[in-house]
């Protein structure tokens, strides 16, 4: 049987792409290995939003090469946001690849690893709507919409995969379903700006409406929001998000700058007062609200005045999470017309600024648990000999977020009530009080995939 690996680069809508094309392989007889080594054909779905994301996309690549000489490997293929945005330079330049494939050639993956390895095959399998997880079967991605319709300055991600194309409602609940019914307990919304979702299948957002659907799909416990633009709130979601138990009170909402002028350039659409106004409504609404946040430090014009406004409305915010970034001069985009005068080094310190001063708020919060008992969802056993499982609390998105480290009885998938005992950084320690009984899941049975 013939092996393909797949290496996936880059966020969670990347993950959802391979997925899919790990099950066209499968249903169309391949068999799919994490060992690139022992691979016939080696795909690498690559990131292409900025500099760094790019230079790990291209070093994945000669890596995977290196296999066609060493290992097995008889062809390698290279696809996702990289491959798309820069396909005909890469074709020319990038001659160790045998295919450089955009976005929309994944769904015939199939019949490009058939072409590399000389099969052939009357009627291939394509544009499956199933996946094989590479997440644990207890949660996964669900994809609402792909592109995106939003103009940022600063963001290629709508040269490269386009306006926003929603899912329908049905296809999505049809979807979360499937994935419920194999053992999924826990869905987190993805897209470029979940806030737009079904705009341009319905003539406004519907997003109020989808959560609903899903909400009514029993098995699913837990449903987060993440990729939240910071305009775009209406009470209608507010309030489900208040009210809707099955909603985390968990909201991810990038603001990238907190100073009106840099916000302006970067044609985010809103204002510091705005967005301070928009927290607090959340968190007057919403009980025991976690946000999770990012800002981009070093953009055209970002002077030490304006860097500095940022950083105390971040200490004044006291977001849950928070994570900083250096601002990447981009081509085709419209900062990348603008000087970009910010010395590297001094964007290293400014982010070395934000962190430290968030790791000290995210410490406060998080030893301000111990003592509670907490619901926690179990991901994994613990590789630490200290500690029996490895959980998540409501507040924690899964492969972003912080952790819980747990001791006592436990198992993959199985929700825990844990009492917090202490907490190191980012991640809570803590005691099983009451776990549920796997015979108490009504799920089929499959294995974690992944």
């Amino acid at each position: 049987m013939d092996t393909v690996s797949l290496i996936t680069l880059g966020c969670p809508k990347n993950t959802v792409d391979s997925e899919r094309m790990h099950r066209l392989l499968e249903r169309n007889g391949y068999r799919v290995s994490e060992d690139a080594t022992e691979a016939d054909v080696v795909v690498v779905n690559t990131c292409g939003f900025i500099q760094p994301a790019k230079e790990e996309s291209i070093s994945t690549v000669l890596e995977a090469a290196d296999l066609k000489v060493h290992a097995n490997c008889k062809g390698l293929i290279v696809t996702g946001c990289l491959a798309e945005r820069y396909q005909t330079e890469l074709q020319d330049d990038l001659t160790e690849a045998d295919l450089i494939l955009g976005l929309k050639d994944e769904k015939d993956i199939v019949s490009h690893c058939d072409r590399l390895l000389g099969n052939r095959r009357e009627d291939p399998l394509k544009g499956l709507d199933d996946r094989h997880l590479l997440t644990p079967a207890h949660w996964a991605y669900l994809r609402i919409s792909d592109g995106c319709d939003r103009t940022c300055s600063f963001c290629a991600i709508p040269g490269i995969r386009g306006g926003n194309i929603s899912v329908a409602i049905e296809e999505l609940v049809r979807e979360a379903g499937h994935l419920v019914k194999h053992g999924c307990r826990e869905l987190a919304l993805i897209a470029q700006d979940t806030m737009r979702y079904g705009a341009d299948l319905y003539g406004s957002p519907r997003l109020p409406d989808l959560l609903r659907e899903l909400i009514a799909i029993d098995g699913l416990d837990w449903i987060r929001l993440l990729y939240t633009y910071p305009t775009g709130w209406r009470d209608e979601l507010v309030d489900l998000l208040a009210n809707e138990p099955k909603l985390c009170a968990y909201v991810d909402m990038p603001l990238q700058h907190a100073s009106d002028p840099i916000l302006k350039s970067m044609n985010r659409g809103t204002t510091q007062a705005g967005t301070r106004k928009l927290v607090y409504r959340l968190r007057d609404a919403v009980p025991n609200l976690t946000i999770r946040s990012s800002v981009i430090v070093g953009y055209p014009g970002e002077t030490e005045d304006r860097f500095e406004e940022m950083l105390a409305f971040l200490e004044e915010m006291r977001f849950n999470r928070l994570v900083a970034f250096s601002y990447s001069h981009e081509e085709n985009t419209a900062a990348g017309l603008l000087i970009d005068d910010v010395e590297e080094d001094v964007k290293v310190e400014r982010i070395n600024r934000v962190m430290e001063m968030q790791e000290a708020i995210t410490t406060e919060i998080t030893e301000a648990m111990i003592g509670q008992t907490m619901r926690v969802l179990i991901d994994r056993p613990s590789d630490d000999p200290d500690y029996d499982w490895i959980g998540r609390t409501r507040m924690d998105a899964p492969e972003i977020d912080g952790e819980v480290l747990i001791y006592g009885q436990g198992g993959r998938g199985l929700f825990a009530d844990v009492d917090i005992v202490d907490a190191n950084g980012y991640d809570l320690i803590g005691k099983v009080v009451d776990v549920e009984s796997p015979g108490e899941l009504t799920l089929l049975s499959v294995a974690p995939a992944g």
